[in-house]
């Protein structure tokens, strides 16, 4: 019977993030209770373009460590020319940066 010895004390790592992130700027809203919620994402294509992606559809949200890192993770889906897209927005609260990690095929190279 444990008695607090400090068994699982600290928020489980969920290891290394599996995929290839790019730096983007996020559009939040916040609630009135401090929650974030992204609204819009920009990022730089391959060409050197600016694109926006609006009209983010957030299905989960997930507070997490990777590799000690505490991150919000966000999975996301938008709909561009009748194409959904979907990816996972990751917040380091630490460094106060923003990552979108594509999961079906990158907004600017579809």
């Amino acid at each position: 019977m444990g008695m607090g010895i400090g068994i699982n004390v600290h928020s489980p790592d969920a290891g290394k993030i599996k995929g290839h992130q790019e730096p983007v700027a996020c559009g939040v809203w916040y609630t009135s209770t401090g929650t974030a919620i992204p609204k819009m994402i920009k990022f730089q294509d391959a060409d050197g373009h600016i694109r926006t992606l609006s009209n983010l559809h957030v299905r989960t949200f997930e507070k997490k460590n990777y590799c000690g890192i505490p991150t919000l993770e966000y999975e996301c889906d938008a709909v561009v020319n009748s194409r959904k897209y979907i990816f996972h927005l990751l917040y380091y609260v630490e460094h106060q940066k923003w990552t979108v990690l594509w999961k079906s095929q990158s907004f600017f190279n579809g």
